[in-house]
């Protein structure tokens, strides 16, 4: 069964000094998309929320064990600095799971 992550995060150090489109900021943005391929994932909606300042990605991985890989390896590499990550419910499944 898929899994369905909202993350919420900041770009980690890796990202410190590197100008925008730089050919190191390029490679950085491209090692992120290659590790959510690798794991399986698929990225349905992200971008920047600028009412809390922080960037929001929901994205569809083969299982909760792909998504915590993912984590784990970008949060290593300093290429995000994660504030919150976790299943993704749609609003009428959540409905109907509280009114249960």
């Amino acid at each position: 069964m898929s899994y369905t992550s909202l993350s919420i995060s900041t770009p980690g150090r890796a990202w410190d000094g590197l100008e925008m489109g730089s050919a190191e900021w390029q490679a950085n943005q491209e090692k992120i998309w290659a590790t959510i391929a690798a794991a399986g994932g698929e990225i349905l909606m992200g971008g920047y929320a600028a009412g809390i300042g922080r960037f929001v990605n929901i994205i569809r991985y083969p299982n909760a064990e792909a998504s915590t890989q993912v984590l784990a390896t970008l949060s290593a590499a300093q290429l995000n600095e994660f504030e919150s990550s976790g299943p993704f419910v749609a609003t009428p499944d959540w409905q109907e799971k509280i009114q249960s």
